[in-house]
């Protein structure tokens, strides 16, 4: 049973799909965090097949800027969005009743989901974390860069706007405005790393444009909690979309080992 709904936030709406799987309320939620091309619409059924992994209820949003959530406020994405997104998460939580979760992050979202199990431990049980980036490197800024020239050729934006609507060109700007900025060089959540306290699962695909395996071995050098990483093959920056199968093995032996399954 899936329930679609939006929540009033001060002056903003978020928008959410919670799907109903098990019942009982003392069982973690599986959470989806998109990344910053992403929202609830572009996960495709993705939260759906999971969920039927884990026997969880599923709930999936788009954050303020995406997809059918408010546009974003005035001014630029600061060095510390996606701290405040993971504040987001929590307060997301508290107004739909979700007293704990497994979160799934891709890309930003990953971020977010690390950040959060850091500063807010007893909410998070688990942390899967798909292409995830704990700190910039210069392998990063050149896909973005690149990313951004192709878009004034190709018909990248055009497909956004499918999701977004006129939302798009506002957050494909401060996606790589953000990441190329100079006064975002030395962005990193690697302080945080060692507040946490959950399980998680960290992958990426080998053929990630966007980052090296570097942002994994520094999650098994800084961090104190179990962390499983891995490199699915035949895959770039979406693992799960590009090599579905290796993906999805490779999560439910993560859940199957923390009791989820």
């Amino acid at each position: 049973m899936k329930e679609i709904n939006e929540l009033t936030l001060d002056d903003y709406s978020v928008y959410y799909e919670k799907t109903g799987y098990s019942e009982n309320p003392e069982e973690p939620v599986l959470i989806f965090l998109h990344d910053s091309w992403g929202c609830v619409g572009m996960w495709g059924d993705f939260p759906e097949k999971l969920m039927k992994i884990v026997s969880l209820n599923a709930f999936v949003y788009d954050r303020r800027g995406y997809g059918r959530s408010s546009p974003f406020t005035a001014g630029q994405r600061d060095k510390f969005y996606l701290h405040h997104e993971a504040g987001e998460l929590i307060r997301v939580m508290d107004e739909v009743n979700i007293k704990k979760a497994v979160l799934y992050g891709h890309s930003d979202g990953a971020t977010i989901a690390l950040i959060a199990a850091a500063k807010y431990p007893e909410r998070i049980a688990a942390v899967i974390a798909e292409s995830a980036h704990t700190f910039i490197e210069e392998k990063g800024k050149i896909a973005v860069l690149e990313s951004r020239e192709r878009a004034k050729q190709n018909s990248l934006l055009q497909t956004l706007e499918k999701y977004h609507g006129d939302k798009t060109a506002e957050l494909f700007k401060r996606w790589h405005e953000t990441w190329l900025s100079g006064n975002f060089a030395d962005w990193s959540i690697i302080p945080l790393l060692s507040d946490i306290r959950c399980p998680v699962l960290a992958f990426r695909g080998k053929d990630d444009p966007y980052d090296t395996v570097e942002q994994q071995n520094v999650l098994k050098k800084e961090m104190s909690a179990p962390v499983t990483t891995a490199v699915i093959p035949n895959a770039g920056h979406a693992p799960r979309m590009d090599n579905e199968t290796g993906t999805m093995k490779l999560i439910k032996s993560f859940l199957r080992r923390n009791s989820f399954v």
